[in-house]
This record gives structure tokens, sequence and C-alpha cells, in this order.
């Protein structure tokens, strides 16, 4: 098993969702690097956060595979992770995002990773009806390259009103691309990308199980993608690095109040 570990971060424009979007052209920006190395601990997760997974890196990804010239475009398989969040801020908007990208390859490549969302209400509990409150939502990011031999732990910051927590297990999934064939990545190359091992979660739970689709594609937004749901024999457990941060309002306590309401005596 291949081993890494990169964060990013990355901007995404501020965009009123309408029925079923594809969000494109988001930034990524290089935060900070990681060399290949034994398993590590990232420290404790973000305040507001109804699932974190991105504490506890393994070591070790898992590839997509499956690449398939698709028109103009050369796209991975999909493979997804099953969230289950704590529901403690189910209803409240996503602001912040994270997710893990591995590049398993001995050469630097450039690509595009793409999310999408499901409910966990397929057959057996896989990837079923495509999440859309309040709308059907997906995330194309703009190219970025990765070193070789590393792994990547990207975060979305979003607007508001885009993407609202599910309180119910849901699927996080992603396929990668090569924007056309302008990346120069080959198939071969993109088959060799997909997400890094984390566990245990620091915020909600995950079952020992991930999803990967019959073909490859982008399935957004696709109710019921083909696929099965597999895992890697118990060793190491099949969850991978995930994050959603929540805006939660927060309540004006009564001594910052008082000192409000005396200012206008």
């Amino acid at each position: 098993m291949k081993r890494l570990l990169l964060l990013l971060s990355l901007g995404v424009l501020a965009i009123s969702p309408a029925f079923a979007i594809d969000y494109e052209g988001l930034t990524l920006d290089v935060a900070n690097e990681t060399a290949l190395g034994p398993p590590t601990d990232f420290g404790p997760a973000v305040f507001m956060v109804d699932y974190s997974n991105v504490t506890s890196f393994l070591g070790s990804g898992v590839a997509n595979g499956g690449a398939t010239l698709q028109g103009t475009n050369t796209i991975t398989k999909l493979m997804a992770d099953d969230i289950v969040p704590t529901g403690a801020n189910a209803g409240y908007d996503v602001v912040q995002f994270k997710f893990s990208v591995v590049n398993f390859n001995s050469v630097p490549l450039t690509f595009r990773p793409r999310v999408r969302f499901w409910l966990a209400d397929g057959a057996g509990g896989a990837p079923g009806t495509y999440y859309s409150v309040p709308a059907a939502v997906g995330y194309t990011f703009n190219p970025v390259t990765m070193n070789a031999g590393s792994a990547t732990i990207f975060t979305a910051t979003i607007p508001a009103g885009q993407f609202t927590m599910p309180g119910v297990p849901f699927w996080a999934g992603m396929t990668f691309d090569n924007n056309g064939g302008a990346t120069g990545a080959t198939a071969a190359q993109l088959n060799n990308l997909g997400q890094a091992l984390f566990n245990p979660p620091t915020i909600g739970t995950s079952a020992d199980q991930f999803f990967l689709t019959q073909a490859a594609g982008s399935f957004f937004p696709t109710n019921n993608p083909a696929g099965a749901l597999s895992n890697l024999g118990g060793n190491p457990l099949a969850n991978f690095g995930w994050e959603f941060t929540v805006d939660v309002p927060v309540g004006v306590e009564d001594t910052n109040w008082s000192t409000i309401k005396g200012l206008f005596r």
C-alpha cells in the first residue's frame, strides 16, 4: 500500500444555487505539504464540525482507477465514503468541507478533483438519491498539481446557502479528470489518483466500507449510480479523509447585550 500526505486550501465562488449546479472554476492554494511516512496525528478537529476524519492519517490510500476517455475528457471512476454526522447541526449551512486526494504516481501530476454527494438510501445503504438540499450541487475544482508520492487534504470554503448539512448518513465521493486533455494527465496517470485513509473519525462515525462506481464518469446529479460496496479486508479500515463544518449562529451573551444597551443610555 502506498503512503502519503499534503495539505491545501481553496476558495469557492459566491454563487447562489438553483436547481442542479456543478460549481466549476474553483481555485486551489497550497497551504502545507508532508512527505511520505508512517501514520501521523494531525491534531483536533475544528469547532462546529458535524463530521471529521482528518486527524489520524493511516499512511496509505486507495486509487479510483478505471480512467476512460469520454468525448475529449479522460475521467476516472468515482469513489465515495459513507459519512455519519453527529446530527447536532443538521439543517445548518455547510460553509467549509475538507477531503483527501492521493497521487500514487512517481511524477508530479496536474488534474481536476470533482466532488459529489448522495443520501445512503440505495440498495444495502449504497449511494441512492443525489443530495439536493437546498439544491443538487457538485464541486469541480480548477486543475491542481500534486507532487509525486503525496496525498492532499483540500479545504473548500463555500458560501452559505449552497449545501445544507444532512442529519442522516450520506456519501461523499470524488472523481478525477484531465479537463478535456488540458492538464496533460494520461489515463494511466489518472488511474494512480485516489483518496487517503484516515481512522478513527474524531466527530461522527463511518463504517468500514467505500463505494466504487462500475464505470468512469462525473455522476452529477445521478441517482443510484451503478457500483459496489467494498472494503480493504479490515486492515486498514476503509475510511477516507473528510470533514464538514457548519455555520451555527452564536447567541449574544447577557454581558455583551448589557454592554451594548449601556452605550445607548
